[in-house]
């Protein structure tokens, strides 16, 4: 009885990829074209574009980008693993744009969408090999693709891209388990490098403990799932000995994360819109994320109190355990080992376990799903049946209807119980009554549960104000709402950097149109530029990352090699600015930012002290390559304003000459008298390291499958 209810309907893999490809479009159509009206806001299009546009257009341009000169004045571009620049599909959305100027933004939306399916997908697999109800796998891959955690987070692509690869991960662990045999370990090897590559070592790090809390329980399986773990170390070691020789400069910030205790929290994994979410909703009053379960998961975690096999259940339930004491921290526990390493305190953060929360729901929600689905029902009336469609279809409606002005009519607070509540009630009839129909009434009754569930998700998921902005984002070379002309005039001096006014706009814009700025927002701020920083007067920076110039300090702006001011008409500083006589405004001055150009402006390069006997000029100016031709009646030091770090050589006449530390954070050579050229070169020692040993790991493992499959 219980294997004919199990098969009620067997496709194929490559039909359920291809239904789920298409359902996830459906899922997403409104960040899509035709019916583009949303976009994915915050993160992804003011840190992950300009970041990956960089790249594209410099390899575009037939140039590897190493270094990045446009943030921080200077910083690894390579040795920034945010920026996912060796993750494979990251090259397959490149291809996708050859032929084009830059990068297109729809594109890198596309990528992160695509993801979803990705890990739905993949989820869908590893659930359907422990032989379950095909509807219980499907609801099972809903829980981890379309819940909260993952929609919250579309705006993070690493996070995004890390996350989708956990079941492939545990999949290889059961498959090792159930054929004994550890060449199936290549799946948590693979997930664990292509999750590293992503991006965010946070969600790496949850996942290689999410990986061995779920083989714990079998300890030779646990052994090697830690070997494969510490293989895809050597796999990744092309984006991995860049990251570590760039981690070498960067500031610690010694921190565990938010505060996850509040059980007001954790609110919204049962309620959807207790902190109305909505587009048109007034975020201040935030004090949680989405995190949304559905109703697959509240049924199958109710219908596993009545399941009496449990064995299966430990894996899952051991990953729910660690995931939710990591992130709570019970009595500063966690956070007192995590803080003692430099190292786990920049890898280990607890937000990023609730990851392991959705990740375990997944198969928790699945066999209990499948514990209703196998229990013998008696037949029902058959007008119970449509009538049951009916109200599935009709409240389907309703949600779609209070969803399409982007969400802003659900109840919130306590109220918004209401509705997942009525969600709820409706989906449990459904699968109570589903064992015992047979013909079209089972396959009505499927599709009506399969949209609640869908539009469930979606409603409460997709066009919200943490995953969703209005606009548009173009490709344009011209800033935004900047006179041409204007900007013309910046380019034209690309050398020289530009402060953006941060209560106008953030300085990642600045790096999408290839400009310079000793600003930034990046976690890869190193601790000598922010000593620096803070030593400067009148440099005031106003947080971890953020740093705010003061355009009365001249003598701070000719060490930085600042040039240009932006700002907005309606701010404190064109005000000052308009009245200080060392700046004039760019013309024409019609447009809503104005730029205004420092008249005693110093290029980022020069000898340390002026005189009419020394010149410089610049001959070859590109990021990873400086070359000058200098004269000078006595000799001196020439100082380059741009970050020192390890990779930067330099030579005089072609000659090798030692880079001394100047200014803190910055370059200087000693140059002798007379006329000479002085070059200044970027060549990151940890990438072409990285590059052998990730060849050779490949090679290695791929020649020791094959003498496996021979044998």
């Amino acid at each position: 009885m219980i294997a004919r209810l199990n098969a009620w309907i067997r496709p194929r893999p490559s039909t359920v990829a291809a239904l789920s490809l298409a359902f996830t479009y459906l899922f997403f159509f409104e960040y899509l074209p035709p019916f583009r009206r949303v976009l994915l806001p915050f993160d992804l299009q003011s840190y992950h574009f300009p970041q990956l546009d960089y790249a594209f257009r410099a390899l575009r341009n037939g140039t590897f980008p190493e270094w990045d000169p446009t943030i921080y004045c200077g910083q690894s571009f390579v040795g920034n693993i945010n920026v996912t620049l060796f993750y494979p599909p990251t090259w397959l959305m490149f291809a996708a744009n050859f032929g084009r100027q830059a990068l297109s933004y729809q594109s890198l939306e596309d990528l992160v969408l695509a993801h979803v399916w990705v890990a739905f997908f993949l989820c869908y697999l590893w659930l359907r090999d422990k032989k379950l109800a095909e509807l219980a796998c499907i609801l099972g891959a809903a829980v981890f693709a379309y819940s909260g955690y993952l929609l919250e987070n579309l705006q993070h692509l690493g996070l995004v891209a890390g996350y989708a690869w956990m079941p492939l991960g545990l999949w290889g662990i059961d498959q090792a388990v159930e054929q004994n045999r550890w060449q199936q370990l290549w799946k948590p090897m693979v997930a664990s490098t292509l999750c590293l590559l992503a991006g965010y070592p946070p969600t790496w790090f949850a996942f290689a403990v999410c990986m061995m809390s779920y083989a714990a329980w079998r300890w030779r399986v646990a052994l090697g799932v830690v070997l494969a773990i510490a293989l895809s170390l050597a796999i990744a070691a092309v984006q991995v000995l860049p990251t570590y020789e760039a981690t070498a400069m960067k500031a610690f910030d010694p921190r565990y994360g938010f505060n996850l205790r509040d059980p007001l929290y954790y609110v919204s994994y049962l309620l959807p819109n207790y902190f109305d979410f909505g587009m048109l909703a007034n975020p201040t009053a935030w004090k949680g994320n989405y995190l949304y379960l559905g109703a697959p998961a509240f049924l199958g975690l109710l219908a596993l109190v009545r399941r009496r096999k449990w064995s299966d259940l430990v894996p899952p339930l051991t990953i729910l355990a660690v995931s939710l004491v990591v992130a709570i921290n019970p009595f500063d526990l966690v956070s007192m080992i995590v803080l003692r390493s430099s190292l786990l305190a920049q890898i280990c953060r607890n937000w990023y376990f609730l990851a392991g929360v959705t990740l375990a729901m997944a198969p928790l929600t699945a066999f209990g799903i499948d514990y209703c689905l196998s229990r013998p029902r008696r037949p029902v009336a058959g007008w119970f049946v449509p009538v049951t469609c009916l109200l599935l279809a009709g409240w389907s409606v309703r949600q779609m209807i209070v969803w399409w002005p982007l969400g802003s009519d659900f109840f919130t607070g306590w109220k918004s119980a209401i509705e997942p509540a009525i969600t709820l009630t409706l989906f449990s009839v459904a699968i109570f009554i589903l064992p015992s129909q047979r013909g079209p009434a089972r396959v009505w009754l499927v599709a009506a549960v399969l949209l609640a569930v869908g539009v469930d998700y979606k409603a409460f998921g997709t066009s919200r104000w943490v995953n969703s902005g209005t606009g548009d984002m173009t490709n344009t070379r011209t800033l935004y709402w900047t006179d041409e002309a204007v900007f013309r005039q910046v380019r034209a001096h690309a050398e020289y950097r530009i402060v953006a006014d941060l209560t106008a706009l953030i300085p990642a814009v600045l790096q999408h149109f290839g400009l310079n700025t000793p600003q930034g927002f990046d976690a890869f701020q190193s601790a000598q530029y922010k000593l620096l920083t803070a030593r400067i007067e009148h440099v005031r920076p106003t947080n971890t990352w953020e740093i705010d110039i003061d355009p009365s300090n001249e003598a701070a702006l000719r060490l930085l090699g600042v040039r240009y001011f932006i700002t907005a008409g309606d701010r404190a500083l064109y005000k000052e600015l308009t009245a200080n006589t060392h700046f004039r405004r760019l013309q024409p001055s019609e447009s809503f930012y104005q730029v205004f150009e420092f008249l005693n402006a110093r290029p980022p390069y020069g000898w340390e002290s002026d005189g009419p006997e020394r010149s410089a000029r610049s001959v070859r100016w590109t990021p990873e390559r400086r070359e000058f031709l200098v004269r000078s009646e006595t000799g001196g030091r020439f100082t380059l304003s741009e970050q020192n770090f390890p990779g930067w050589q330099a030579t005089v006449d072609g000659k090798p000459a030692r880079i001394e530390r100047w200014s803190e954070a910055f370059q200087a050579v000693d140059v002798p008298a007379g006329e000479h050229s002085v070059a200044f070169r970027f060549r990151s020692l940890g990438l072409r390291l990285g590059a052998m040993v990730s060849l050779g790991a490949i090679l290695s493992l791929a020649l020791l499958y094959w003498r496996q499959s021979r044998i």
